[in-house]
């Protein structure tokens, strides 16, 4: 298969797989990055901010500006560490656990409709495939990431 038709599968099917009638109303509620917070909390239970950043390769400005909108909107809870009061601890809210178990039910109903059609083979193959693509990815990411560090600051002299 040439690239130019996987492209083309890829381009006809993207909104199938990006936008299901079910995510509709997360993607109106949501920007992705916070959407991608609120699951990345919920793996964790608690976090700090510089996971969060660090996490989502974002500045400590912009991870905050999420955390923000998010606290605001009470889908999380900001408090002090126990074992040290000068580090902040960002949680769930129970409207975010209960907006994380709503998102992840959609999710897990069209992993299961997608596994109940196929036989153990398949799913095998589907794994093997999903996972060299993901490496293939990850490689990708790591040489771009390579690059933009690699770059030098210039010093531009203001006369």
């Amino acid at each position: 298969m040439e690239f130019e038709n996987i492209f083309e599968m890829l381009f006809n099917n993207l909104k199938k797989l990006l936008y299901p009638e079910e995510w509709i109303a997360f993607d109106m509620e949501f920007s992705k990055s916070e959407i991608f917070t609120l699951l990345l909390i919920s793996k964790y239970n608690e976090i700090i901010m510089s996971k969060i950043a660090e996490n989502m390769n974002i500045s400590m400005s912009t991870a905050n500006g999420i955390v923000e909108r998010l606290v605001k909107n009470d889908y999380l809870n900001r408090s002090r560490s126990e074992s040290d009061r000068r580090i902040v601890v960002i949680q769930l809210s129970n409207k975010g656990k209960t907006f994380v178990n709503k998102l992840k039910g959609v999710v897990f109903d069209y992993i299961k409709a997608v596994n109940d059609v196929l036989d153990d083979e398949e799913r095998k193959l589907i794994f093997k495939v999903f996972n060299k693509v993901m490496d293939v990815i990850a490689t990708k990411e790591s040489i771009v990431q390579e690059k933009s560090t690699d770059k030098q600051l210039k010093r531009i002299i203001i006369e």
